[in-house]
């Protein structure tokens, strides 16, 4: 009778902890093994045990990024989602797509004055983000410029859901960002627009003339 109490009590721990990680990558999607286990206080070898049912019971999926499994709500969908997800989740990458949010155009040597970060660590982490296609690089003359590459609000989104106090810190400036933006683009709409009508004009006047011949 005693045995049976135990393997009961012992079942509905592991059924707890298996649902513990369920949750904490629900809430925290785009985490590794190594922060799974030290976040929820299980061993290595009990979460990877975990992991490995929740993800044959399509409960979670996963992807490789460099030397981190990385681990996924199964409803998230899309490669460049999961990419974003699991870049907000580390602090220098997510710092880094921070200030490119705001400051479209930086340099590494901008980046890393504003954020005291080594030179060495802005690049290595500059590079894994291009590889997994968020920022892209262009060269003008002496220096090498950053930009966020797609959609920003890919980003925004998931900042506003997963990262509430974040996104309220930054939710203004972004906003003012994108209204200068905007303006900036109406104003270019209005500029061709213009130059479309006087090109129609002057071909109007040229067939004028030509006619009268």
């Amino acid at each position: 009778m005693q045995n049976d109490d135990k393997d009961k009590e012992k079942e509905r721990n592991i059924h707890h902890n298996r649902s513990r990680i369920h949750k904490y990558i629900v809430d925290n999607p785009g985490c590794h093994l190594r922060k799974i286990s030290k976040e929820l206080k299980l061993a290595m070898g009990d979460t990877q045990y975990h992991l490995r049912i929740l993800e044959k019971t399509s409960l979670i999926k996963s992807r490789r990024i460099r030397f981190f499994r990385m681990y996924y709500d199964a409803s998230v969908l899309g490669e460049r989602q999961e990419f974003i997800l699991a870049m907000l989740g580390q602090e220098v990458p997510r710092d880094i797509i921070l200030f490119l949010l705001e400051s479209p155009g930086s340099t590494q040597g901008e980046i890393a004055r504003h954020k005291g970060f080594s030179a060495p660590t802005i690049n290595w982490h500059m590079s894994r983000l291009i590889e997994v296609g968020l920022i892209q690089s262009n060269k003008q003359g002496k220096f090498v410029n950053y930009h966020v590459v797609g959609d920003v609000r890919d980003f925004t989104s998931i900042l506003r859901v997963y990262y509430p106090t974040l996104w309220s810190k930054l939710s203004n400036r972004l906003a003012e960002l994108f209204l200068d933006i905007s303006s900036a683009s109406l104003s270019q709409s209005h500029d061709k627009s213009d130059t479309k009508e006087i090109d129609i004009k002057d071909k109007q006047e040229r067939e004028e003339q030509n006619s009268e011949y």
